[in-house]
């Protein structure tokens, strides 16, 4: 093997410790219903793309709950306030083994409803009125059930 080969198998294996060692860094909510093993996971892409949220209990609001949309909002003195929300910004969702869930689109477990008793990749492709397409970008609150 001549110094040249031996050079590029040493770039070669460094390349790959180091791909390695990024993704072994990551953390990352679970990535397939088998590493799920409890509620459900809400994503803010379609196909389990984007920020996530690992849900157990039920939520009456996602205004109340963190999340990677930007809502603004005006006071009457002129300030304004930028909240981070999961309101109207769910797009697909995962859910554990046994589990299920009832997407709604108003608060407090109102509006049309969207049972959720396995994966969705896309909400737009769900049954629902959503201006978006389906319960694409709808949910509201969400009820979530244990097995």
């Amino acid at each position: 093997m001549t110094n040249s080969q031996r050079a590029a198998r040493r770039r070669a294996i460094a390349a790959l410790v180091f791909a390695f060692s990024i993704l072994g860094c990551q953390k990352s909510p679970p990535t397939s219903p088998s590493d799920l093993m409890t509620g459900i996971v809400v994503y803010e892409h379609a196909d389990y793309v984007g920020e996530s949220a690992h849900i157990t209990s039920d939520v009456k609001d996602l205004k109340d709950f963190k999340g990677p949309c930007e809502r603004f909002s005006s006071g009457f003195d002129g300030s304004s306030e930028v909240q981070h929300q999961w309101d109207d910004c769910v797009s697909s969702i995962r859910v554990a083994a046994g589990w299920r869930a009832a997407l709604y689109r108003d608060d407090d477990f109102h509006g049309d409803r969207l049972d959720v008793p396995a994966d969705v990749p896309n909400l737009r492709f769900a049954m629902g009125r959503c201006d978006k397409g389906g319960f694409n970008d709808c949910v509201t609150s969400i009820r979530v059930f244990r097995p």
